[in-house]
């Protein structure tokens, strides 16, 4: 029989093949039943595990054959029903468990002996500190590596998309018929700030129709080719929030009343511990030719447990009779007409009535002047007025797509009534949305894949004709439009 000393070598050598793979005697859970059929226990078969002789993969000159063949007589390992060990099988949590437990109960009192599993301690104890210190230090590398990947982040999305529509008064009746790439990164500055980019590519594909019928094709891409358009900085001072510098930004759920790049600085601070806030707002929209700039206050986040608010006034730093600045497009640069005042309003909420249902809200009201047009046609001449100073748009879905979840989905449907002069500059979703118009958008997406959603829509609608002398002109506006985003 093996010295005490070579008793806890052969306890610690079964935890050490526990730990890279071995047999053990009968499992403790009822989980482990399926790998428990194809074993064989000590009751079973006494000749079975009376010496490790009989696992035909340990030969006798194995270097754990004299421990193995220890614990195969004490019955705290055991082998399989053809024959073998199989130290090289992964084992489970219930195994391990198992050799334990048959070491601490065992009937022959050496094996669960407390001076034998004292000594056990004592002859490897040194080791495990080694072990563990190594295991500190490995933790705590694994936790700088883990730190430092996240300083920097990338994600973004790419999109195919594709335009039938109708639109009168532009120039590109397909204008999203194009590959587009949203690519953003975030660097750690610390625990407070977070330092960020955006890059946007435009790629048209497609071909386009003028507005006098003549079909043309994109010739290579937008100016917008993969430089960083937009540059920010976020960050919290104590309770407050900033954000600073060019980005994407809007107001509203829907961002009716503004949804615009713009250059500037937003602040908030918690007015509650549910996630309402006050905001304070200057910002400048970056659109060649324009110069000017708003400054104002809101109150957004939930009042309630399925409702939220997102409320906003602005005030502009021009007269609501002031040219907000010159048309970069137009020979000789003119003077742009002031169409959305000196101010503006959203009242915007977002309501869940019942699970997988959400209805949102949006209203906005500027103070623009009532705008008179003449347009000299020939020798005929149209005069009219246009007095469209608000905006309002409900939009109801069911369910929601979680890109994550393959499968999921959403279906939606939007009212829609957008006067003329009825925003600042709001987001028109791609040229979707656009001023002058009203109608409905039916749509839904789908998650076909991780990181892939399609949406496909459908917009009916009365619409202004853009045409110099026709801007005062209705027609049935139809566009149908389906995309593919591919997120990272």
């Amino acid at each position: 029989m093996l010295s005490k000393k070579n008793k806890a070598l052969a306890i610690s050598m079964g935890i050490f093949l526990s730990m890279t793979g071995t047999s053990f005697a009968q499992s403790t859970s009822d989980t482990d039943k399926v790998s428990s059929e194809n074993k064989v226990s000590v009751t079973d078969n006494e000749n079975i595990n009376a010496n490790v002789n009989s696992f035909s993969d340990v030969p006798q000159g194995h270097w754990a054959y004299e421990a193995l063949d220890y614990l195969a007589q004490h019955g705290v390992i055991e082998g399989y029903k053809d024959g073998t060990f199989q130290g090289n099988r992964t084992m489970t949590r219930y195994e391990m468990a198992s050799i334990v437990a048959n070491a601490m109960k065992s009937d022959k009192g050496d094996i669960g002996d407390k001076a034998v599993l004292n000594q056990l301690k004592e002859e490897f104890s040194e080791d495990l500190k080694q072990m563990q210190s190594q295991i500190d230090k490995n933790t705590s590398d694994i936790s700088k590596l883990k730190e430092d990947a996240e300083r920097f982040k990338i994600s973004g999305f790419g999109r195919v998309s594709w335009d039938n529509d109708n639109i009168k008064g532009y120039n590109d009746q397909n204008d999203n018929n194009r590959f587009y790439l949203d690519l953003k990164g975030k660097f750690k500055v610390n625990d407070n700030w977070n330092f960020n980019f955006e890059s946007e590519t435009n790629q048209r594909y497609a071909r386009f129709v003028n507005s006098d019928g003549r079909v043309e094709y994109h010739q290579g891409h937008d100016d917008e080719d993969g430089v960083i358009q937009r540059i920010w900085a976020e960050g919290n001072i104590d309770k407050l929030h900033v954000d600073v510098g060019r980005r994407w930004r809007g107001l509203g759920f829907q961002n009716v009343l503004l949804g615009h790049e713009t250059d500037g600085i937003v602040l908030d601070y918690p007015l509650d511990n549910n996630g309402l806030k006050a905001l304070a707002f200057y910002q400048k929209p970056t659109d060649a030719g324009y110069d000017f700039a708003m400054y104002g206050l809101g109150v957004q986040g939930p009042v309630s447990d399925n409702l939220q608010i997102n409320l906003a006034y602005a005030q502009l730093d021009i007269d609501k009779n002031e040219s907000p600045g010159y048309n970069a497009y137009a020979d000789g640069n003119p003077s742009l007409a002031n169409t959305f005042g000196s101010h503006g309003l959203v009242l915007s909420a977002m309501w869940n009535p019942m699970k997988n249902i959400t209805l949102i809200g949006d209203y906005v009201r500027t103070n623009a002047e009532t705008q008179h047009v003449t347009e000299y046609v020939g020798d005929r001449v149209n005069n009219f007025d246009i007095d469209e100073n608000t905006s309002k748009s409900i939009r109801l879905n069911y369910r929601w797509t979680n890109l994550n979840d393959p499968g999921s989905f959403q279906l939606y449907t939007r009212w829609f009534d957008y006067g003329r002069h009825g925003n600042i500059m709001g987001d028109e979703e791609w040229g979707l949305l656009k001023p002058g118009s009203n109608g409905w958008v039916f749509g839904f997406k789908y998650v076909p894949a991780k990181n892939v959603e399609w949406e496909t829509m459908y917009e009916i609608a009365d619409a202004y004709d853009g045409t110099y002398g026709k801007q005062n002109e209705q027609y049935k506006r139809h566009l149908l439009r389906t995309q593919v985003d591919f997120h990272f």
